[in-house]
């Protein structure tokens, strides 16, 4: 992310919305706080912000994951050139240019007839369609919350959502709270996960491309091609779905809606259902694609 710069006594959003105003001023203490969580990969920005409004947005979180996150990480990939998921490291920002790509592309989701069920079950999600022109001005003006010129994960989120979210509530809400450590061990496993998705994806496309070369070595990469979910990189991936399995079960059993304060006792109460849920649904997601599959 590029370097945040603020003006004097101008850390205030130049929107107005129903109930608490986004013009509400963000002290230099909230400022550094919502810039920290903006350089967060795009999937912890959500979880931050599903923690602070789980009980406004809980019914939300299917669409913030599965349409939202994919989407802007589609944006992101599309920006680096980046055509395989396995290839891709996640961002955590776009620029303005990128992100009328990512508002595109979610409108134009949105608005397939084959999507129609998503505008019925997550009516409060849905993106308004603006000109190139109108959306970059509504970028600029109201969704850029610390005026870097880019829009992370976590400012469109709360714009989308400015009907009971904005910049210092969300501020209000998390700072102080802590990960609670059964929460990050899990999320550890699950980006354990991810490494080992990679290594066996990175040998799988090897192999495919190997195989198609004639002769002795094309054969015997379809050979190993064929092997590969027996063979060593599968097994780790296996082991590591198992041990994030039962990190985030682990978790869940403690902490699933409940609150932790790091034992900080008077910074109040802050809620970790957000990251219950993200981390259960995304383990959901990986065992769906790599784990053990039903005969």
């Amino acid at each position: 992310m590029a370097e945040t710069k603020v003006a004097p006594n101008l850390t205030g959003i130049e929107q107005t919305k129903a109930g608490q105003s986004f013009t509400e001023k963000l002290s230099a203490e909230a400022m550094e706080f919502f810039c920290n969580v903006a350089k967060l990969p795009f999937s912890q920005q959500a979880v931050h912000f599903l923690n602070a409004y789980w009980a406004e947005v809980s019914k939300e979180a299917e669409f913030i994951y599965s349409v939202g996150w994919e989407t802007i990480k589609y944006a992101d990939m599309h920006c680096k050139g980046i055509q395989l998921v396995f290839k891709y490291d996640e961002g955590n920002d776009l620029d303005f240019d990128i992100a009328l790509y990512f508002y595109e592309q979610l409108c134009k989701f949105c608005e397939d007839p084959k999507n129609k069920n998503y505008a019925t079950t997550y009516p409060i999600s849905q993106p308004q369609m603006l000109t190139a022109l109108k959306r970059k001005q509504e970028l600029r003006e109201k969704v850029d919350v610390n005026f870097d010129g880019r829009v992370s994960f976590l400012e469109y989120l709360l714009y989308q959502y400015k009907d009971f979210a904005n910049p210092a509530d969300f501020c209000t809400r998390s700072m102080n709270h802590d990960e609670h450590p059964e929460i990050k061990k899990a999320r550890l496993a699950l980006e354990e996960v991810n490494k080992r998705i990679r290594a066996y994806e990175e040998e799988k496309a090897r192999l495919t491309e190997e195989s198609k070369i004639p002769g002795v070595k094309g054969l015997g990469a379809t050979n190993m091609l064929a092997q590969i979910d027996s063979g060593p990189l599968k097994e780790q991936l296996n082991f590591a779905l198992i041990s994030a399995e039962a990190a985030v079960r682990t978790a869940s059993k403690k902490y699933g809606g409940a609150a932790y304060s790091g034992g900080a006792g008077d910074a109040g109460a802050g809620s970790s259902a957000g990251a219950i849920w993200w981390m259960n649904r995304d383990l959901e997601e990986k065992k769906k694609r790599y784990g053990p599959q039903k005969k």
